[in-house]
């Protein structure tokens, strides 16, 4: 947990999968994808974020504290917290009901029980066995009412009685009878014991919520479509649960009836009181809630965010976030998620930023970057107070669109501002975004030594690999394949890079020499799909992996010296193929770049183009120097380059249907005794 006392986590990987999304490495997206939030309040985070930020930067949040392993994106898929009970605690999603909450209810009986000393021994032991008996399925009905009438009957005390109402009171709860737990829970609250009567004060609020939604919800939880709760039943709900909090403003259940008040807001779709709800709220310091950051910004964002307008929000921090969603860009499917703001309806609302002028300006500076496209415009309304010991998320948010302004203009001064902002880039999550900001500044600048040189300061794990990964020549590779300072897994990723585009793109004696770089304790099997995300990456899989194919190819590095000497070797070409097509590496991660603006979008630096197997198996058939077998076997591969799907597997640029149908007729016409040939039934 590393925000807001656990509010945020940090998303491992920093490449694409089969599972999940892929995060932009960018900093000028607008397009809100799930998975690459950030510690700048902007248009791409989730709305749950952004506020999350916002709230971080009130009084009497708790101060944020720093990842243990600093990551730039953000992740708010494991922040829900769970009740005891193992249901949501949100009670605006429909917890607080009257299936949920009995683990801590039957827990708070006993303890009060067990504080009574006017019951016998004999008595409580009855009463707590008869209140653990008491397990709603909300399908109990008769069950129920009947253990608690023989408890009732073999109660004598007055006091163990009151306890044994109690329970009959919770029973009709559970089993839905709303009447007659109205009025067992009214008849307690003349009890003597303080536990009965405040409980019983509550319990009245939640049978008239749960009253209220009789037939509302459908089997899936969710509210059925044109259902309306009549106001006189919202009215006794709000009533009761205002009663109690009246009268127990410290009391037990009081942060819990407050939950409850909200949601009979939100059933009743009251907008302005759960607003003015909300807002209470958030002016509290969070001890005083009753509710964590993670938990109120998604109750917002579900409850009030949802239904909101700009016209009808008046808090200015909800209101900036409602801007902030309708100012990204269009999502995967091309549409926008919601409708664009315009500056003019933007400009209209700076009256309800009067008590916060700089969220504003941060504002209209994000509509002039991320809307209009004019980054000269930010710079001015975004004065450059980079020299700070320690930076609020909004005057933190507000430096870094001031520094991609300047980067976007060109302006010299902008590796120095990046610097800068360094110092203070203290809170959780918000150094790596700076890092990233001067590394794809040194990137553009053809400057990667310096993120790579002692002493540097970007130093997040994701972003030095990744312009290893896909930007760094030979040279660069090689010494921090070597470097005493690296981490074990930078060190991993420059010697399995260095060495796999060396074996692929025609760098063959260097490989030779480069093997042994590889640790003897270095593995040689690992998960294709995910080597880069590997804690020990199988650099040994160059000189001891046993894939080697259907070729009868000899090791790696005896092709690599074959090639070293001779590198139009049909067989040794053939055989890389094979050592690339066996092991799981077509379509690898090293034979991609990511998108020009993204983080190690750059050019590569490292020679030679990334390998293509179709490519390598043309070369071999234009070659007048490889044998028949050779031929035959790479005409055999490369018709199967498109099985069974019809299309490329194999990387490079992709050849017509008549080009393939002349490779499957040309293999069964030259080389008709070659075994290739007698397989092969089929072109695609």
């Amino acid at each position: 947990m590393l925000f807001c006392a656990g509010a945020f986590w940090s998303i491992p990987a920093w490449a694409s999968g089969d599972v999940g999304c892929a995060p932009s490495w960018k900093l000028n997206a607008a397009m809100h994808s799930g998975c690459d939030d950030t510690a700048m309040i902007s248009p791409r985070n989730d709305s749950r974020i952004n506020l999350m930020l916002l709230l971080a930067d009130l009084p009497g949040a708790p101060p944020p504290s720093i990842p243990a392993k600093p990551s730039v994106f953000l992740d708010i898929t494991s922040l829900a917290p769970s009740s005891a009970d193992g249901g949501s605690p949100f009670y605006s999603d429909g917890e607080g009901s009257r299936c949920r909450s009995n683990v801590v209810a039957t827990a708070s009986f006993e303890a009060a029980l067990r504080a009574n000393l006017k019951i016998s021994e004999q008595e409580r032991a009855t009463l707590i066995a008869t209140r653990r008996g008491l397990q709603p399925t909300c399908t109990q009905n008769g069950t129920v009412d009947a253990a608690s009438a023989a408890t009732a009957r073999a109660i004598k005390s007055s006091a163990g009685k009151a306890f044994a109402t109690y329970i009959d009171a919770a029973a009709a709860f559970y089993a839905a009878d709303y009447d007659g737990a109205t009025a067992r829970f009214t008849a307690l609250g003349s009890a003597r014991d303080p536990w009965l009567r405040e409980t019983a004060r509550y319990m009245l609020g939640r049978v008239a919520v749960n009253r209220a939604q009789v037939d509302y919800y459908d089997e899936y939880g969710s509210p059925k479509e044109g259902t309306k709760i009549a106001p006189n039943l919202l009215t006794d709900a709000e009533t009761a649960l205002r009663g109690y909090m009246r009268a127990y403003p410290k009391g037990d259940y009081f942060f819990s009836a407050r939950g409850l008040l909200r949601r009979v807001y939100w059933l009743g779709q009251d907008h302005a009181k759960i607003e003015a709800e909300y807002t209470a709220l958030m002016a509290l310091p969070e001890a005083q809630r009753g509710i964590d950051a993670m938990t109120l910004a998604q109750e917002i964002d579900a409850k009030l965010l949802s239904a909101a307008t700009a016209d009808t929000l008046r808090d200015p921090n909800l209101l900036a976030v409602f801007d902030l969603m309708h100012m990204r860009s269009k999502g995967y499917d091309g549409e926008p998620c919601c409708a664009p703001i315009t500056r003019a309806a933007l400009e209209a609302q700076r009256p309800k930023f009067a008590s916060k002028p700089e969220l504003f300006a941060y504002l209209l500076a994000l509509h002039d970057y991320y809307v209009a496209a004019q980054p000269a415009e930010v710079l001015p309304l975004v004065p450059d107070a980079s020299h700070q010991t320690d930076f609020t998320y909004l005057a933190f948010s507000r430096q870094m669109l001031r520094g991609m302004a300047l980067d976007a203009k060109g302006d010299r001064n902008a590796r120095g501002f990046w610097i800068d902002l360094l110092a203070g880039a203290k809170r959780a999550a918000q150094r790596p975004v700076v890092e990233l900001a001067l590394a794809m500044h040194e990137e553009r600048d053809h400057a990667l030594a310096r993120v790579f040189a002692p002493g540097s300061p970007i130093q997040t794990p994701e972003i030095r690999e990744i312009l290893l990964v896909n930007v760094a020549d030979a040279t660069l590779l090689r010494q921090q394949a070597q470097a005493a300072s690296a981490p074990d897994h930078e060190l991993g990723i420059a010697l399995f890079t260095l060495l796999y585009k060396e074996a692929t793109r025609g760098s063959h004696r260097d490989f030779v020499n480069d093997v042994r770089l590889i640790p003897a304790s270095a593995p040689s099997e690992a998960n294709s799909y995910d080597i880069q995300s590997s804690e020990h990456l199988p650099t040994a899989l160059f000189t001891k992996g046993k894939n080697l194919g259907d070729y009868g190819c000899p090791p790696l590095l005896e092709t690599q010296r074959r090639l070293a000497t001779s590198a139009n070797d049909a067989k040794a070409m053939i055989c890389v193929g094979e050592f690339v097509r066996a092991n799981g590496f077509d379509g690898f991660f090293l034979d991609s770049q990511p998108s020009a603006d993204d983080l190690g979008g750059t050019p590569s630096q490292f020679t030679g183009a990334p390998y293509s197997r179709l490519d390598a198996y043309q070369a071999v058939l234009a070659s007048s120097k490889a044998s028949p077998e050779d031929k035959a076997y790479a005409l055999y591969r490369a018709v199967n380059c498109y099985a069974p799907g019809r299309t490329n597997s194999c990387g490079g640029k992709g050849v017509e249907p008549e080009t393939r149908k002349g490779w499957f007729q040309r293999l069964k016409r030259e080389y008709p005794n070659s075994s290739w040939a007698q397989e092969l039934r089929y072109y695609w």
